[in-house]
This record gives C-alpha cells, sequence and structure tokens, in this order.
C-alpha cells in the first residue's frame, strides 16, 4: 500500500531457527509485513504454519513468486542456492535481502548485482552482525582516537572441536569452511578499516578431521591500501585458541577475550535474539601515554539485530541507503574465495580488484 513492505521469507528452517529469527525480525518491524513463508521440508512448513498461521505458506518458490502483492523476498537458504533463488526473485520484481555469505563465488555475485540493477530492485546481504553488542563498543572506541590509527586487526574464531556432517561441511555447497565463520569477520574487520582492502594471502589445514570434506583450519592475511594489515582465523584444531579481537593502534590496544565464541554476545534463544539483550562481556582497552600505559574495561554496547530490518524498510519505501549493498557482500565474498585459493596455492599472494 505504499506504507507497508509485503515480505517473504524463503527457508524456515527445521533445525535450525536462521529462516524463525529472520520472520521475526520482520513481524518486528512496523513497514514490514510478514505475507509468505516458502520451504521444501513440509516439517518447517507446518512448524511455521503454526507459530505464523496467517501467513501464506507454499513448497515451492515459483508459486510464492507468482503473487504480486508480494514486495521483497529474504533468502535463508544454504549458500550454493542463493544466486539463483535472488536471480529468479528480482526477475519477478521483488526486492531481494539473501543471508551471508552473498554466494558461492564473485561470479555468482555479479551475476545477482547486474541482474538487480538490470530490475532495478534493490538487492541488499544480510550481515546483521554488524549490531552485535562487542562490535559494536569496539568500533566505538576506534571511533573515539582513543588508541590512535588502527594498523593490525586480528579476528580469530578458533577452538577444538569435532564439526557436524550437513551442508555447512560440504564445500560444493558451503563455498568452504571460510564461508561458515568468515563472513561475519571478513565484514567485521572491512568495516572496522579505514581504507580499501588490496592483497589477499591465505593458508589451510587438513589433518584432523577427515568426515568433512572442509579444512580443518584457514587463515587469510589481508593487507589494506594505507598499509594496514589483518589476520583472520577460523580453526576446530586450535587446543589454545587465540583472543575474539586484538586491535592495535599507534597510540593504544583493544582486546576481546571471549574465547571461543564468535559473536562475543550472540545469543542462542531467538526470544533473546529477537529483543536483542546484550550477552554479558568488556573489552580490555590499553592506551599509551609516554612511557605510561593505563588499562580499561569498556561494557559491550547492546546487540541490536532489529536495525537491520528497519533500515531495509528504510531503503525500499524512502529511497535510504542499503543497510548493506549487494556490492558490499561481494567484496566479503572476493576476500574469503581469494583466501581460500591462496591457501590451496601455497599462499599466493591475490590482488583484489576495484570492482564497478
Amino acid at each position: 500500500d505504499g506504507h507497508r513492505v509485503n515480505c517473504g521469507v524463503v527457508g524456515y528452517g527445521f533445525h535450525h531457527d536462521f529462516g524463525r529469527m529472520h520472520c521475526r525480525w520482520i513481524s518486528a518491524c512496523d513497514e514490514l509485513e510478514l505475507t509468505a513463508i516458502c520451504d521444501v521440508d513440509p516439517r518447517a512448513r507446518e512448524r511455521a504454519a503454526n507459530e505464523f498461521p496467517y501467513v501464506a505458506q507454499y513448497s515451492s518458490i515459483k508459486q510464492m513468486l507468482a503473487d504480486d502483492d508480494l514486495d521483497m523476498v529474504s533468502l535463508v537458504t544454504p549458500h550454493f542456492t542463493h544466486a539463483d533463488l535472488a536471480v529468479q526473485c528480482l526477475r519477478a520484481g521483488k526486492h531481494v535481502v539473501v543471508e551471508k555469505a552473498m554466494a558461492i563465488s564473485v561470479d555468482q555475485c555479479t551475476l545477482m548485482i547486474e541482474e538487480a540493477r538490470r530490475a532495478e530492485r534493490k538487492l541488499a546481504v544480510f550481515h546483521n552482525r554488524r549490531h552485535d553488542g562487542n562490535y559494536r563498543a569496539i568500533q566505538q572506541t576506534v571511533a573515539s582516537g582513543t588508541i590512535g590509527d588502527v594498523f593490525h586487526v586480528e579476528c580469530c574464531e578458533e577452538s577444538f572441536s569435532r564439526p557436524q556432517r550437513w551442508w555447512y561441511s560440504e564445500h560444493d555447497k558451503s563455498g568452504g569452511v571460510f564461508f561458515y565463520w568468515g563472513p561475519h569477520a571478513v565484514d567485521w574487520v572491512l568495516n572496522l578499516m579505514p581504507t580499501r582492502v588490496v592483497r589477499v594471502a591465505g593458508s589451510t589445514q587438513r589433518r584432523v578431521w577427515p568426515h568433512v570434506d572442509i579444512a580443518d583450519e584457514v587463515r587469510a592475511h589481508l593487507w589494506f591500501e594505507d598499509g594496514a594489515t589483518a589476520l583472520i582465523s577460523f580453526s576446530r584444531i586450535a587446543a589454545i585458541p587465540k583472543p575474539l579481537w586484538r586491535v592495535l593502534g599507534t597510540c593504544g590496544a583493544i582486546e576481546d577475550l571471549k574465547i571461543g565464541r564468535a559473536s562475543g554476545a550472540y545469543i542462542s534463544g531467538y526470544q533473546e535474539v529477537l529483543v536483542g539483550e546484550a550477552g554479558q562481556g568488556q573489552i580490555r582497552v590499553v592506551t599509551v601515554d609516554g612511557d605510561e600505559q593505563h588499562e580499561t574495561m569498556v561494557d559491550y554496547l547492546e546487540s541490536d539485530w532489529l536495525t537491520y530490518y528497519q533500515d531495509m524498510a528504510d531503503a525500499v519505501l524512502h529511497g535510504a541507503s542499503l543497510p548493506v549493498s549487494g556490492e558490499e557482500g561481494r567484496l566479503s565474498v572476493a576476500v574469503m574465495e581469494a583466501a581460500q585459493q591462496s591457501g590451496e596455492n601455497g599462499g599466493t599472494i591475490i590482488e583484489i580488484p576495484e570492482y564497478d
């Protein structure tokens, strides 16, 4: 009606709550209306019908896209399906929100971006984890200038843990091990650094878990235009894990010791996720003044995951900027793809181009 956006969610989920959470976030926004849910699994559709009885249920995306009143579709499906489903939605005249990772290759991302431009529809990537409370506290501290100019960042999710066998652990479906946690970390790091990433090198290890066809560990080394560097690490074979965050500046540093938790403040229960309560935690901030060092502990800010869909409504209805554009999503995929290709070829340094 020009004042509300009719939304559909593809991939409600049965074993995990990802699609369910999208439905709750959409329903919590005044300018969005959840009108359709699509899932190929009848168990998921039954669960969705019980929890959202007023919402139309579909077993195929083709059926759902035939609804002319549907304005926007959120794709909460395995990575390898994103490009094809997004193109179908865009060609049907729908705006699209696609879960991270945007796709499993830069070429797929570019296809999606070009289709959105042709269709004159919005294409956004669901990098909602920018609103994690610990990350917001780190961003705020960096922006304040407290630690000076940032020249090196480390973001590491490490543990010694047996990976599950599901689509995330199948390389052809997920894109590889980096595409499991990497979308969060790469997006965080790219948004923390003031200049463009220009080069990437990677390394991979396969030593402990033969039951899956993805690496046990992957590391990405990033170089930025201003000479700053970053390390992103994901490991299932690190018995002594690194801190989640270490940020070095010219007059100080930040550390987040929430070891072994990818978010630092992400709450598993979806009711808590809906309201955006902050997890308990603090970042350690050290500042240097001459020969003296001062240490303070800074509380995490609140995690505000509702913000993403509110921003999406503003973009569709009022012409505001997208919360995360397809172009931003493609850059994250470019870094992950380069890191994995480099790791498979002995750590070769790969240039990251400036995309149109």
